[in-house]
């Protein structure tokens, strides 16, 4: 038979044990974690690559990855006008990166993808807050190889962000360095033979598309959908000839789109170093006062049940005392935690006043056509397919003599 003293005791110890394991968690300090971020160092090309080796990419404005459903928003850290900025942003720096290697024949960011080009990057972006960047990246060659389709992902320093030790490259500089060494590799597993194809092939693409009926037979693909040469046009075959004049008016526009990318890029640099600053800090800070308010809920929560619990096994005044302090502290800590929960909102809503527009018009571009001046307007993606247009009817007036086309003047 269990004693008024044993059961006492026995209360005394349950009450004791969970005051003591609250008390030891509630206080227990937040442990740091310490990130080594890689040094991948972007790949240089050791000697001159003869042009005919050289391949043209195209990078595409990466999708923004914006959630459909608006309620994710803010769980995901995702303020879409920063996401819209960053689609123009990331591609770019990919592209500094990878033109700094001399890997590469001509490098653009194109609003789509271009059958102008040997080799098309496209991607999406997964995650980006500031502490982590996640890419998702896509890269495949105009014979419908496809190079890359793999995530990468990396977490920015701390030191990244420290105004007197901030790092003079991008904070996720790592990641568009294994992107330019992967597609480095892809490329250096194709033969000279191959590397030639993949340049003949887009160049026959780009005429199919403008000229079907005249090119169609040129290329077939396979079961796999991989284009292969079936014939090829006489070297002095005059619509070719017309083709080259078409596919350099469309390199004439990505330079000029390109150098508004760039523009953007150099713009955009200030305030979203500051943004992916604030957003670093504050997305931590979240994170703490979230994990702190989950533990001090949690607690509280076990500390009420232990008190009640002990309350209901002791019929001493003493033990009694001490399940209802139980239960006090319990549900002290319980508050403090829904406390700390409302910290949460307030950097959450920090993070929404520093998501601030990052992003840029194009402004109108005009261009000159037999004479005639047309203004190009909208987005860069709009001004685009407006060119696209107008480079078919320039293909119908190259069949007779004219005095051609010119972009004018860029962006004004």
């Amino acid at each position: 038979m269990i004693t008024n003293t044993e059961t006492l005791i026995r209360s005394k110890w349950r009450t004791g044990f969970i005051l003591l394991l609250a008390s030891c968690l509630l206080s227990a300090c937040v442990s740091e974690k310490v990130r080594v971020v890689n040094k991948t160092q972007a790949l240089q090309a050791q000697e001159e690559i003869p042009e005919h080796l050289l391949l043209d990419v195209g990078i595409r404005v990466f999708d923004p990855g914006i959630p459909e459903d608006e309620s994710t928003w803010e769980k995901k850290n995702v303020y879409p006008a920063v996401r819209r900025a960053e689609s123009r942003y990331v591609p770019y720096t990919l592209k500094d990166t990878m033109q700094r290697t001399a890997q590469w024949g001509s490098i653009w960011v194109v609003p789509r993808d271009s059958n102008g080009v040997d080799v098309s990057v496209s991607g999406e972006v997964l995650v980006s807050d500031g502490e982590t960047l996640a890419l998702h990246v896509h890269v495949v060659d105009s014979t419908g190889r496809v190079w890359l389709d793999k995530e990468y992902s990396g977490a920015a320093s701390k030191y990244s962000y420290h105004d007197e030790l901030k790092l003079a490259l991008d904070p996720f500089q790592n990641i568009y360095n294994q992107i330019a060494n992967d597609m480095v590799r892809a490329r250096q597993g194709l033969s000279d033979k191959q590397v030639e194809n993949v340049r003949t092939i887009a160049s026959l693409k780009f005429a199919t598309e403008f000229s079907p009926d005249a090119f169609d037979t040129y290329l077939v693909k396979d079961r796999k959908g991989i284009l292969s040469v079936n014939r090829l046009p006489a070297p002095d075959d005059p619509m070719m000839g017309r083709m080259f004049q078409i596919r350099d008016r469309e390199y004439m526009l990505f330079d000029v789109l390109d150098e508004h990318y760039g523009n953007f890029h150099q713009s955009m640099d200030g305030p979203y170093e500051n943004w992916r600053k604030y957003s670093y800090e504050e997305t931590i800070a979240r994170r703490e006062v979230a994990e702190s308010a989950t533990r001090r809920k949690l607690l509280g929560a076990a500390a009420i049940i232990g008190g009640l619990i002990a309350s209901q096994n002791s019929n001493s005044s003493a033990a009694s005392t001490a399940s209802t302090a139980a239960v006090l502290g319990g549900i002290a800590a319980f508050k403090s935690g829904m406390d700390r929960a409302a910290e949460t909102r307030i950097h959450e809503d920090a993070l929404k006043e520093l998501a601030t527009s990052l992003e840029a018009e194009v402004r109108p571009m005009v261009v000159e056509v037999e004479g005639n001046t047309v203004e190009l307007t909208g987005s860069a993606e709009a001004q685009y397919e407006e060119w696209r247009k107008i480079l078919r009817q320039i293909l119908q007036r190259l069949m007779k003599p004219s005095p051609g086309c010119q972009i004018k003047q860029g962006l004004v």
